[in-house]
């Protein structure tokens, strides 16, 4: 009779019920909606303060580069926490605080105050994704895992979609403090509903931690795993933000106006949330590992792409939406954390994969600018962005070998 309801409580947590679990799809895809937001939302200021500061664009380097030192330092923190402390606790934890520093930063008055405060966003935002990485994987059904987690991802680019939308609009009426000030309140107004609707994991009470979670990372056969992820992070970052980011200057320079330029640049936006509801629906069926490498390949060839041949506008923007759908392999990539590491140390494996990655944030856009500041032809830097993208297709079929070998292994044992 015991036995039974052991067995009965066991299914209870491996197979949530339904509106629970996407109950807690919903809420974490709300959190990445909005920081997807807040991480964007100093690029849609900078060109307001630019004129309402009147400094030069390049003033602003320290505040996005001080926000992507926070969000490294956030997810490297925020994973171990998360793993020690519960995650519900530390996912509100987190939103408070680039809620708070958000809204702060509308009373920021020079660019040295604005990096300060983006550094502190930063390190609440950094907790964001691996900690909902954890939260959706524990709740989701194991079927389905991958889908499930890939899905809430498509917060993020969402995030970036929207507001840039709403930040036109809000400058044009209100002025640049409006934007950090829906980025604060609205995470403000969201920790109240997180603290009643979001469910602890139970999976969390029913683990034994380890000592050491950073060095469990390496124990029991996952060293090859945690480096592979770690270098398949900051590989694929590194080469979307260095596309992203620096696309519409790219295209500018190889004589396309700013306007098309720039919607070349919503282009690939676009085929970053498009891309994962297609990704989503296949890796059911044929792996995760297997579509991802296929995702990078595609992604790495739009890239060359955009480099080798010389198309006319509108092939040129469908090939960006082409390389914008393969770079939002990214949000799979996020969701392996939850597949490769155990529910004990899963928000610190998904922490520091995320933090490794966020190293090729920054590095991305410096490689970009030096390679426009050598003199690089538009078409080669296009040639050069590729190189990442397929090595981390390289390793991503390994990471594939691997993890098949091991379950084969195990399921002989």
């Amino acid at each position: 009779m015991v036995n039974n309801m052991q067995a009965a409580a066991l299914t209870t947590l491996a197979q949530p019920s339904q509106p629970l679990h996407l109950r807690v799809g919903w809420l974490c895809g709300v959190v990445l909606f909005l920081e997807g937001y807040d991480i964007a939302a100093v690029g849609y200021a900078i060109p307001s303060l630019v004129d309402a500061w009147r400094v030069q664009p390049v003033a602003f380097t320290q505040a996005l580069t001080a926000g992507n030192v926070g969000l490294l330092l956030g997810s490297l923190c925020a994973g171990v926490l998360g793993d020690r402390l519960g995650r519900k606790p530390v996912l509100i934890a987190c939103v408070a605080i680039f809620g708070a520093f958000s809204l702060l930063s509308t009373l920021a008055e020079s660019p040295w105050q604005l990096a300060e405060l983006r550094f502190m966003t930063g390190l609440g935002l950094g907790g964001g994704i691996p900690l909902t990485i954890a939260l959706a994987s524990d709740f989701a059904p194991r079927v389905t895992q991958g889908r499930f987690v890939i899905l809430t991802f498509v917060g993020v680019p969402i995030g970036f979609a929207v507001g840039g939308v709403l930040a036109s609009q809000l400058v044009r009426v209100i002025g640049w403090p409006a934007i950090f000030l829906v980025g604060g309140l609205l995470p403000l107004l969201t920790v109240p509903v997180l603290a009643l609707q979001l469910p602890a994991s139970a999976t969390e009470r029913t683990v034994v931690r380890p000592p050491n979670l950073v060095a469990a990372l390496f124990q029991n056969g996952l060293g090859p795993s945690t480096l592979l992820l770690w270098a398949i992070n900051l590989l694929n970052l590194l080469s979307l933000y260095f596309v992203l980011l620096w696309m519409p200057a790219i295209l500018h320079s190889r004589g396309v106006s700013p306007s098309y330029a720039i919607f070349g640049a919503t282009m690939y936006a676009l085929g970053s949330i498009v891309g994962p509801l297609f990704t989503a629906q296949v890796v059911v069926h044929i792996g995760m590992e297997l579509v991802l490498t296929c995702g990078l390949a595609f992604s790495a060839l739009c890239v060359l792409a955009l480099g080798i041949f010389n198309p006319p506008f509108w092939v040129l923007a469908a090939i960006m939406c082409g390389a914008g759908a393969g770079g939002s392999c990214q949000a799979g990539i996020n969701s392996l954390s939850g597949l490769v590491y155990p529910p004990a140390i899963r928000s610190t494996g998904a922490g520091w994969a995320s933090a490794v990655g966020r190293i090729g944030t920054i590095v991305g856009p410096l490689v970009g600018g030096i390679l426009l500041a050598l003199g690089f032809h538009p078409r080669a830097i296009f040639v050069a962005a590729a190189i990442p993208i397929f090595g981390a297709m390289l390793l991503m079929a390994i990471l594939h070998r691997l993890r098949h070998s091991r379950l084969q292994a195990n399921s002989e044992i």
